[in-house]
């Protein structure tokens, strides 16, 4: 056990930085658990990850101002996400202005696509820089909170009902996620993907001459 909390320590910070760089809510969340289970600190978690988070906005916010919609063409992941990403952005950057950045935070998928088109528009650098500095922080804190229940809560099944009592509750969310999935959440997905391969979708930079 002992070894483990020190290889947490070691690169914990780094893989979430990392994690947190690319959308990775995941890593993020396993952070904030772990922290509440003693092996990470909570203040260095929450600095991190809004560190990760800002640092991967500023980054995508660049590429974009230099090669925007290249990059989406040029990477699946981007042009996958990319018709979902500028038709949000079209819905609500006339009604509320730059602060569409902090509705693109909490939308899975479409945040690094954001930040590049974000770059591609013409909002000055350092009035994105304000407002992503703000987005992520509250972001962080958050995210935070979520993690930290959901480690608190697994330790406390730990405590009164051993490892068995651990493995069975989190199999049985495991069952219940993959039945709302395949129930609710199946056919949207498979649409999404069939979407992706329609020519409109797969030249973004076309479809963006339209807008």
């Amino acid at each position: 056990m002992q070894w483990a909390q020190q290889i947490i320590e070691q690169y914990g910070y780094w893989a979430l930085f990392l994690g947190t760089f690319a959308e990775g809510e995941a890593v993020f969340i396993a952070a904030a658990a772990l922290a509440a289970a003693g092996f990470l600190t909570t203040w260095k978690v929450i600095a991190v990850a809004a560190c990760g988070a800002f640092a991967g906005h500023l980054f995508f916010f660049g590429l974009g101002h230099w090669r925007g919609m290249q990059i989406i063409q040029a990477v699946p992941f981007l042009r996958r996400h990319y018709p979902k990403t500028k038709e949000i952005l079209d819905r609500y950057l006339d009604h509320h202005g730059n602060w569409t950045i902090f509705i693109f935070q909490y939308l899975y998928g479409t945040r690094l696509v954001a930040a590049i088109l974000f770059g591609c528009s013409s909002m000055a650098f350092w009035r994105f820089f304000f407002l992503q500095m703000l987005n992520c922080l509250t972001w962080a804190l958050v995210v935070y909170a979520a993690g930290h229940f959901l480690g608190f809560a697994a330790m406390e099944i730990l405590h009164n009902f051993g490892v068995w009592g651990l493995v069975t509750v989190v199999s049985i969310l495991a069952v219940i996620g993959i039945w709302a999935y395949v129930r609710y959440g199946h056919h949207h997905v498979r649409n999404h993907f069939r979407s992706d391969e329609t020519p409109e979708d797969s030249n973004p930079g076309d479809k963006s001459k339209h807008d």
